[in-house]
């Protein structure tokens, strides 16, 4: 019994729990007051508030598929708490299972022998830690992580549950964001038409496909009810769709920064650190992929051993994953779509000889904190010495940065000079986070507005405000990612000339931040 138990202990599955609960509770315990974020991290929370409190999203309020939301409103149901913490600590759930299923996949490839499996786990569960970046897209990286072991399983095994069961998860992914269903299908097309290619037989093979779409369609079933039970959802989640096709992308382009065009004029050392090295992630990505499908096919697709079967999950998963970082080339993209890649990676070197697996890890290791130190909030202030201001949102201290603490100070103040405000705002374009502070519902659908939108879209959304004016309104004329073209007042016209009809300038913040009273 001593024997089996000591045996156990030094599993790869028992190695990698141990190493991602240990590392994955002590960074979140660490990090998780450091940052906040009006804009995108407003539209995870205020989503989520918006969702415990009853409302349906993309029905009723503007957002990402529903997963998400549901799952971040059920922690808040259950701790009866509103506010940022059951949004960071439902994401904590899943970013700790995405670190164990890394990890594992990467011990299950290694040589190494008990203790150094030990040391290499939490050198890869710190690395897998600090990718996930920022904290509310760790429903991201979890899926990112998951569909490269949803791979390896359909690869490991033949039996009709298992692929039923892979497309359980991919349904289960797609509704937390349909673009991870897409990139899963991609991935498993792949992985099909090798097993297709291999296969004695074919019609085995379309069995399980067939399993595995069946699997896909359980897993994807929450959204298909509330489609047939919540009136008006079904015509919201294709009005999602078709406008993504019309705007031409979930992302708005930036231009790629490669190394060699790098311009490190007026930026400091680290940050020019994080852009030289935020190009060479992207080149990674590339590189990975063509050298993995290079590697396989020299080896004549060859998937006799464990680590062969992981590889090639990791390169069928890198593949569409890339897309995700190519489409809007910045460092938070790449957070996401770099995890197949880096995972692959990580096994690669693992089945090197004697400790250089745990050398190299160790670099990885370094290389990860020199691209992210800029942009990670907590890294900024211990490796850079970035100055943060302590600041109550949602009845958490966090540590933010001194202009955010002034702009919530003036917010504040504003308030309490039009006390009805606080429960009747609007703050636009990009500022949720303002109305999950105060627990105050956006009277619009649009509670994230950075693209431009049709014309009758505008009038539905003035109809909704002439409803139910708001006494304050918060609006940003900031142009995004400089372009004068992406600012509120080109982009919403018709919004812009109703606010200014019906409205009076009431205080300022620089240039593109105004602040409008109601005139009664």
């Amino acid at each position: 019994m001593k024997q089996n138990l000591l045996k156990y202990c030094s599993s790869a599955f028992f190695i990698s729990t141990m190493a991602s609960i240990v590392v994955s509770v002590l960074w979140f315990l660490i990090t998780w007051r450091y940052g906040f974020d009006l804009a995108d991290e407003g539209y995870y929370w205020y989503g989520s508030q918006r969702t415990a409190y009853g409302d349906i999203p993309l029905r009723d309020f503007q957002s990402y598929d529903i997963g998400r939301y549901y799952w971040a409103a059920l922690f808040m149901y259950i701790m009866g708490n509103y506010g940022i913490f059951p949004a960071h600590l439902s994401v904590f759930v899943l970013q700790a299972t995405g670190v164990f299923i890394g990890v594992y996949l990467c011990l299950i490839t290694s040589r190494l022998k008990w203790p150094y499996q030990w040391v290499l786990a939490f050198i890869i569960a710190l690395i897998l830690n600090i990718w996930i970046l920022p904290y509310y897209k760790g429903y991201d990286h979890f899926i990112s992580i998951g569909v490269v072991m949803m791979l390896y399983v359909m690869l490991k095994s033949q039996k009709h549950f298992t692929w039923l069961f892979a497309g359980i998860f991919l349904g289960i992914a797609a509704i937390i964001g349909r673009n991870h269903g897409v990139y899963g299908i991609i991935s498993s097309i792949f992985l099909i038409a090798l097993l297709l290619f291999k296969a004695p037989s074919k019609k085995t093979i379309a069995t399980l496909s067939g399993y595995f779409l069946l699997g896909v369609f359980i897993g994807f079933s929450p959204t298909l009810i509330l489609m047939l039970s919540a009136n008006g959802f079904a015509d919201a989640f294709v009005n999602s769709i078709l406008l993504m096709f019309k705007q031409g992308s979930t992302n708005i382009f930036l231009p790629i920064p490669w190394p060699w065009a790098a311009k490190s004029a007026g930026l400091s050392g680290f940050w020019s650190l994080s852009v030289l090295f935020l190009g060479i992630g992207l080149i990674f990505l590339l590189a990975f992929i063509f050298c993995g499908l290079i590697f396989l096919a020299l080896t004549r697709f060859n998937l006799n051993n464990t680590s062969k079967k992981v590889f090639y999950a990791t390169v069928a998963a890198a593949i569409p994953y890339a897309h995700y970082s190519f489409a809007r080339a910045d460092t938070i993209h790449l957070t996401l779509g770099i995890l197949p890649a880096l995972i692959g990676l990580l096994v690669a070197i693992n089945t090197l000889k004697g400790l250089r697996p745990i050398f190299l890890t160790g670099g990885i290791l370094a290389v990860t904190l020199l691209t992210l130190d800029y942009v990670n909030p907590y890294l900024s202030k211990v490796i850079i010495g970035k100055d943060y201001v302590k600041y109550n949102i949602g009845g958490s201290q966090l540590w933010i940065n001194d202009d955010l603490s002034q702009f919530l100070q003036r917010v504040d103040q504003d308030f309490q000079k039009v006390p009805a405000a606080a429960t009747n705002f609007l703050a636009i374009p990009n500022m949720p986070s303002l109305h999950a502070m105060y627990h105050c519902k956006m009277p619009i659908w649009e509670i994230y507005g950075t693209g431009p939108m049709a014309k009758d879209f505008e009038l539905s959304e003035i109809n909704r405000l002439e409803s139910s004016p708001p006494e304050i309104i918060f609006l940003s004329d900031n142009a995004l990612d400089k372009n004068p073209a992406l600012t509120y007042s080109k982009m919403h016209p018709a919004t812009y000339e109703w606010i200014n009809s019906r409205y009076t300038l009431f205080d300022s913040l620089g240039s593109d931040m105004r602040i409008y009273l109601l005139t009664h």
